[in-house]
């Protein structure tokens, strides 16, 4: 099962429908604060809200997951933070050439002498030609669901939730339980990895269990890393490649520890090292492993971060020699430059098809708050479009440096 596309309403700064249809990779380009962090959130956002166990909270939307905290409560989520507000979520997803899609309208409802509910106002579910839609008749937290199934029956029915997704026993269609069990196989291998990221105390534990550390901050990579030789030799020779050294894991008894190995001096802690270098650990591992992967979804925040511009071709390099043959989709956050012109050249020397990758700029507009524009590239490797005024900073110093080196010159 892959994801196709995802789409929000009313969610923080995206007032508007707003559609985002994913390809092997999609990157996301902004200002500072123009909404790329809570567009990427919102497949970890959806994926927790379904991946849900039958222990867990009643809760429709997983606020905090793997160590990812989408908001503090369910009106940070909303547009405007509005006590009463309403957002809309929803997917598409496909198994082979048959796609499912899940539409979730909630709200948040605020009693007098009652805690605050969210509810699942609105719920449609659709998987080829099967469908259903659930509304409720009102906020009483004791009403049914007025219950439409094509080609079904109808009727109203109370229903208790599993996040997302109705919990059994209930009186819907058998085939809701098959598909919902496919969407949370799927939903259970979404990785999220923030920025800034951290790595955990060293030396490094080697029995510690990996479950036991947040994913999303990175300090599971060395743990991965520990347990995978195939996978040490791989990031031993990025390493090499983009910054000259070689990173290696030291074993002392039960511990072991990450050094990093230069030609110029002696040996040196990764966390006592330049920060790009133990930054970029979580973000190579992260991609050197999603083909060994379950179907999913992978998503990081500036794989770049904090590593010297000469090293931003090397990351893009990483990220798009993942494309080659069947692997996960990636979703990427960023503000490198070299990304996007290494995925041009790519695409213009034939080794991506212009299908392999999607860019979307996101900026504000009055009344309209956060809005897409979709740009895709070609096979020459030049833009659909691109905003006026980006990436041309270099240039515009250059002629600066000009004009006050030959006064009048223009």
């Amino acid at each position: 099962m892959e994801l196709r596309s995802f789409s929000v309403r009313r969610y923080k700064s995206y007032v508007e429908e707003t559609t985002v249809e994913i390809a092997p990779l999609t990157i996301f380009v902004g200002a500072n604060n123009s909404g790329k962090s809570a567009l990427a959130r919102v497949v970890h956002l959806f994926a927790s809200s379904v991946a849900i166990s039958e222990d867990d909270t009643r809760e429709p939307l997983v606020m905090n997951s793997d160590g990812v905290e989408h908001g503090r409560t369910f009106e940070d989520l909303v547009h405007g933070r509005s006590a009463h507000g309403r957002l809309s979520l929803s997917a598409v997803l496909a198994h082979g050439n048959v796609e499912s899609s899940l539409s979730v309208t909630l709200q948040n409802v605020l009693r007098p002498s009652d805690p605050s509910e969210r509810q699942i106002l609105n719920w449609r579910f659709n998987r080829g030609k099967d469908q259903i839609e659930a509304e409720r008749k009102s906020v009483d937290p004791q009403s049914p669901y007025r219950v439409s199934v094509f080609e079904g029956e109808n009727g109203e029915y109370l229903i208790n939730w599993r996040g997302l997704f109705p919990r059994k026993p209930h009186r819907l269609p058998e085939w809701i339980d098959a598909q919902a069990t496919e969407i949370r196989r799927w939903a259970n291998g979404v990785r999220y990895l923030m920025c800034p990221r951290s790595l955990p105390p060293l030396p490094l534990k080697l029995d510690e269990s990996i479950s036991s550390v947040d994913e999303a901050s990175g300090t599971a990579a060395p743990m991965i890393l520990a347990a995978d030789d195939d996978l040490k030799d791989c990031v031993r020779e990025w390493y090499r490649r983009a910054f000259e050294v070689s990173l290696d894991l030291k074993p002392e008894g039960k511990y072991s520890d990450l050094i990093v190995r230069t030609n110029q001096g002696p040996d040196v802690l990764l966390d006592q090292s330049g920060g790009g270098l133990s930054q970029v650990l979580p973000v190579v591992v992260t991609v050197l492993t999603a083909k060994q992967q379950r179907p999913g979804v992978d998503i990081i925040e500036h794989p770049e971060a904090e590593l010297h511009p000469s090293a931003h071709a090397h990351i893009a390099e990483l990220l798009l020699g993942n494309l080659s043959g069947p692997t996960r989709p990636l979703i990427i956050e960023t503000h490198s430059e070299m990304i996007l012109l290494r995925a041009r050249r790519w695409i213009a020397e034939g080794r991506l098809s212009p299908d392999d990758i999607l860019v979307y700029w996101i900026h504000p507009e009055p009344e309209r708050g956060a809005v897409l524009q979709k740009i895709t590239i070609n096979e020459r490797g030049a833009m659909s479009s691109w905003p006026a005024g980006v990436f041309i900073e270099d240039y515009e110093e250059v002629l600066a440096i000009r004009r006050a080196v030959r006064p009048g010159e223009e």
